[in-house]
Parts: structure tokens; C-alpha cells; sequence
């Protein structure tokens, strides 16, 4: 890779390393180009050559994110052949990722609406995060049609466990697994090792 490329890149990946740190911090609409710029020592005009719009910088952020969402929370869960299993390891490696990706789960938290509710503009990161939201309430599905599920509909369920990352006070994210485990599954949690 030439030297060209490689300075290109590590502009690239400051520009969104300070837009993903602000849209965390202070939401999309708190966030101007200008912000970015500062926060990322880059010309604002830098920016625009590599992301025509603040909604296309967004989007990419936002799709990276829930990418790396996905990879982390289905990395045990689809080799699991036990649904009870698999949903349990769902609602761990949820609440686990928005345990230790404190920024990350900032942004979900903060933008998740402004996503799903966008009517002008923000459809790719729309689409990728609705994605995100079908994958999961399959597994409930599999859960409901497996008779593994308490009485609650696998779209409640989904629902409930996209927003763990909105509670506010991370120490209570163990306790709310447990919780979520209790409610949403028949049979009792495992004991804590």
C-alpha cells in the first residue's frame, strides 16, 4: 500500500474515530461539521471530500456499529443448538456489549429513533439496524415456536433487549441479564459461576 493510501486512511479513520466519539457525546443534530473538524484536526473541507454530507458520515458510523453489534452478540449464539441456550447468550452478549462499549452503546442509545424514525435520509443505516432487529426477533420466534418463551411475543422481546444500552447506570446491567432472562424464558437461569 502506497504512502498516499495509508496518510488517506488514517485521515479517514480520524475524521470518524471524533464523529463517533461526538454523535455519542451529543447526538446527530448537537453535531456540526465544524465540531468534527475541530475534534478531529482535519480542514472541514477534508471532510466533505471524504463524506459529501453529515448524514453520509453518520451512516457509515452507524452501519459500522451495528455491524460490530451483530458480530459480537451472534458470535455464540449461532453455533448454539439449544434455543433456551441461545437466547440466553443473546441477552449476555447484548448486555455484555453494552457493558464494555460504553461509546458504542451511547450512540445506539442516543440515535436509535432519529434512525428508525428518519423519513429524509438515513435509509441505509435505517434498513442495516432494522436488519439487526429481524435477526434477534427470530431467535425469539424460534424461542415462542419452541415453547421455550413466557408469555411475551418475540417482537416485545426484541424490543426490549435493543434498549438495554439506554440504561443509564452500567452496574445495573447484570442484574437487569437476570431479570431479562426471568421474563422473557420459561426455564430458570443458570446459577452465576
Amino acid at each position: 500500500m502506497s504512502e498516499r493510501i495509508r496518510e488517506s486512511n488514517k485521515t479517514k479513520e480520524k475524521i470518524i474515530g471524533a464523529a463517533r466519539k461526538l454523535f455519542s457525546e451529543k447526538g446527530f443534530d448537537g453535531v456540526s461539521m465544524e465540531d468534527i473538524a475541530q475534534a478531529s484536526g482535519v480542514r472541514k473541507s477534508l471532510i466533505y471530500y471524504y463524506f459529501p454530507s453529515k448524514e453520509i458520515l453518520f451512516e457509515e458510523i452507524w452501519i459500522n456499529v451495528i455491524d460490530e453489534l451483530e458480530k459480537e452478540v451472534f458470535s455464540e449464539v449461532d453455533n448454539e443448538s439449544s434455543i433456551s441456550r441461545a437466547i440466553k447468550r443473546l441477552i449476555k452478549k447484548y448486555v455484555e456489549f453494552a457493558m464494555n462499549k460504553e461509546e458504542i452503546s451511547k450512540l445506539i442509545a442516543r440515535e436509535r429513533l432519529n434512525v428508525l424514525e428518519s423519513e429524509n435520509g438515513l435509509h441505509n443505516a435505517k434498513s442495516r439496524y432494522e436488519r439487526l432487529l429481524q435477526r434477534v426477533e427470530k431467535i425469539f420466534e424460534r424461542g415462542k415456536n419452541e415453547n421455550v418463551l413466557n408469555d411475551i411475543e418475540p417482537s416485545t422481546a426484541t424490543e426490549i433487549i435493543s434498549s438495554v444500552d439506554a440504561v443509564p447506570r452500567r452496574g445495573l446491567l447484570k442484574s437487569i441479564e437476570e431479570f431479562l432472562i426471568k421474563v422473557i424464558l420459561k426455564d430458570k437461569p443458570e446459577p452465576q459461576k
